[in-house]
C-alpha cells in the first residue's frame, strides 16, 4: 500500500467518523495575547510556558552581557531557542536573549576542539564546524535549541557509547549574576566547571562553550516498522551493532519505528521519504476508531494493515543533516532516565499501563540510550541510562496521561530531564543526585548569593 493509499484510507475513516478532533489545533495559551502598553509576552515553542518580562535585553558582546547582569534587578533569566517544556525561562522581570551571541569563535585542528558562542543554534553549529573539518560526535534529533540551553539541560541523543552534549564540553565562559566573567575547565575553576556543565541557567549566563568534536563524517540512517517485543528482545545486540539506535513504540499496538544510524559507506543513497504528516495521519486513525467497542484491537489491526508493509526509509549525508528530524506538530513531553538495564522492563510497564487503563493516547513513545558521565547535575551521572519519553499533542491536556505514567519512572529510580515536564521537588531530586546535589548548591550560592537567577520553578527544584 502506497503512502497515498494509506492517507486516502485515513481521510475516509476520519470523514466517516465526523471527528473534528482529527486535525490538531494549538490555540494560543491564556495570557498570550498582546495588550498595548503592556510587556510583550514570551511563549515557549510548545506553548505551555508564558511570561511578561518588564525588560528584554539582547547583548551583542560578552561585555554587554556582563554589564546587563550587573545592572539588572529582580529575577533574571536567559532565553535561547525557547524549546524547553519545563518552566526554566519564565520571569516577569528581566529576560536576556542570547541570539546575538552566535557563531564560531575559534578552533584547534589538532585536537578537534572548537569554541562557539553559547547562543549558536544547533542547526547552525553543524555547518560552522563542517567549515573547519569538524563535527559533533552526536547530536539531538531536534536541532532548534541554542548550545547554551542544550548544555544547561544536558540535552542528549542516542547511543550507549555516547554521552550527552554536556559531556563534550571541555571549557566554558560563565558570566555571573554580578557581571564577573569566569573561564573554567577541568583544571581551572574546576568546581564551577562541574556545576556549569549542567546548570539549568542557575549560575549566571554561559557566553562561550569549547566542545570536543571529531573529524567531519557522513551517516546513513535506516527507519523500519517492526514489532516492539522483537526489538526489546534483541536490544543489547542491536545497540552494539549500530553506532546509534533508538525505537519509538506505538501505544495500543505491538508496532514500533526503529531508527538505526551508522557511518555511511560508498554507494549509500536516500531511499523512501520521511512523511512529515505521518503523526497527523496516526492521530486520524486513532480518533476514527477510538469510540468503537474493541477499539484497541481494531486500532492495532488497522496499524498492522496500514504500516506493516511500509518500506524502509533511508537518509544519508553529513552527520548534522542526518541526526535531526523536523517537528511539524507541537507537543508536550516528559522524559526520565532510568538505569540502562531497567529500561526494557520500564517501557513494557508503561505500554501495558496505557493499554490496561485505556489511556487515550496515540503519540509514539521514544526509547534511547546514553553513556554515563561525571557531571554533578547530569541525568546520566554515574550510570548508563535508558531514556524513555512520553508525549502528548499540544492541543490536549497532557496532565492526566503524564500523572499515570510518572510514578512508573519513579519505581525504576528515574531522573527527570531538566528541560522537560515532571513533578519532582528538591527533596526527591536531592536523593537522586547524592552529595553532588549539595556541591552544586554551594557553588550556586557563592556565585549568586541574592538568588537573582532563580525563578519560581528553580526555587521549587532547589528548595529555596
Amino acid at each position: 500500500m502506497t503512502r497515498r493509499d494509506r492517507r486516502r484510507v485515513l481521510e475516509l475513516l476520519a470523514a466517516s467518523a465526523w471527528l473534528p478532533a482529527c486535525t490538531p489545533r494549538t490555540p494560543a495559551p491564556p495570557g498570550a495575547e498582546y495588550a498595548p502598553g503592556q510587556p510583550l509576552p514570551w511563549i515557549n515553542w510548545a506553548g505551555n510556558q508564558i511570561c511578561h518580562p518588564r525588560q528584554r535585553l539582547a547583548p551583542a558582546s560578552e561585555d554587554e552581557l556582563a554589564a546587563m547582569l550587573r545592572r539588572a534587578g529582580g529575577t533574571v533569566r536567559a532565553a535561547g531557542a525557547s524549546h524547553s517544556f519545563a518552566a526554566l525561562v519564565p520571569t516577569d522581570d528581566t529576560l536576556i536573549a542570547t541570539d546575538l551571541l552566535s557563531g564560531l569563535i575559534g578552533h584547534d585542528a589538532a585536537t578537534h576542539q572548537a569554541e562557539l558562542w553559547a547562543g549558536t543554534r544547533l542547526h547552525d553549529t553543524g555547518p560552522l564546524l563542517e567549515g573547519v573539518g569538524q563535527a559533533l560526535p552526536n547530536m539531538p534529533d531536534m536541532d532548534y535549541p541554542a548550545l547554551g540551553g542544550a548544555i544547561a539541560t544536558s540535552a542528549h541523543a542516542t547511543g550507549p557509547r555516547f554521552g550527552s552534549l554536556s559531556s563534550y564540553v571541555m571549557g566554558l565562559t560563565l558570566v555571573t549574576p554580578g557581571g564577573q566573567v569566569i573561564s573554567c575547565s577541568a583544571t581551572e575553576h574546576s568546581a564551577i566547571f562541574q556545576a556549569a556543565r549542567t546548570s539549568l541557567g542557575a549560575l549566571g549566563i554561559v557566553s562561550r562553550i569549547r566542545l570536543q568534536n571529531q573529524q567531519a563524517f557522513q551517516l546513513t540512517e535506516v527507519n523500519r516498522v517492526e514489532r516492539t517485543e522483537d526489538v526489546l528482545a534483541g536490544l543489547k545486540a542491536r545497540s552494539l551493532r549500530h553506532r546509534h539506535f533508538e525505537f519509538l513504540p506505538l501505544p495500543h499496538s505491538d508496532l514500533c519505528l526503529t531508527v538505526a544510524t551508522d557511518p555511511a559507506t560508498t554507494g549509500d543513497q536516500d531511499a523512501g521519504q520521511e512523511d512529515p504528516q505521518a503523526l497527523i495521519d496516526l492521530r486520524k486513525l486513532f480518533n476514527a476508531v477510538n469510540w468503537l467497542p474493541g477499539s484497541q484491537a481494531i486500532y492495532d489491526r488497522m496499524l498492522t494493515i496500514l504500516m506493516g508493509d511500509a518500506a524502509s526509509v533511508v537518509r544519508t549525508g553529513p552527520s548534522y543533516r542526518v541526526f535531526p528530524h523536523p517537528r511539524v506538530v507541537r507537543f508536550r513531553e516528559m522524559e526520565y532516565m532510568v538505569p540502562a538495564d531497567a529500561g526494557p522492563d520500564c517501557i513494557r510497564e508503561i505500554l501495558r499501563t496505557i493499554r490496561e487503563r485505556k489511556i487515550p493516547v496515540c503519540f509514539p513513545l521514544e526509547y534511547r540510550q546514553v553513556a554515563a558521565d561525571d557531571i554533578w547535575l547530569s541525568m546520566f551521572r554515574g550510570r548508563a541510562s535508558a531514556c524513555i519519553a512520553v508525549h502528548q499533542f499540544g492541543d490536549v491536556d497532557y496532565r492526566p496521561y503524564f500523572a499515570e505514567i510518572e510514578p512508573i519512572f519513579w519505581k525504576y529510580e528515574g531522573r527527570p530531564h531538566w528541560g522537560k515536564l515532571h513533578t519532582l521537588d528538591a527533596a526527591r531530586l536531592a536523593a537522586l543526585y547524592g552529595s553532588h546535589w549539595q556541591d552544586f548548591q554551594e557553588v550556586r550560592r557563592t556565585l549568586d548569593p541574592q538568588g537573582k537567577m532563580l525563578n519560581r520553578h528553580l526555587k521549587t527544584l532547589f528548595g529555596v
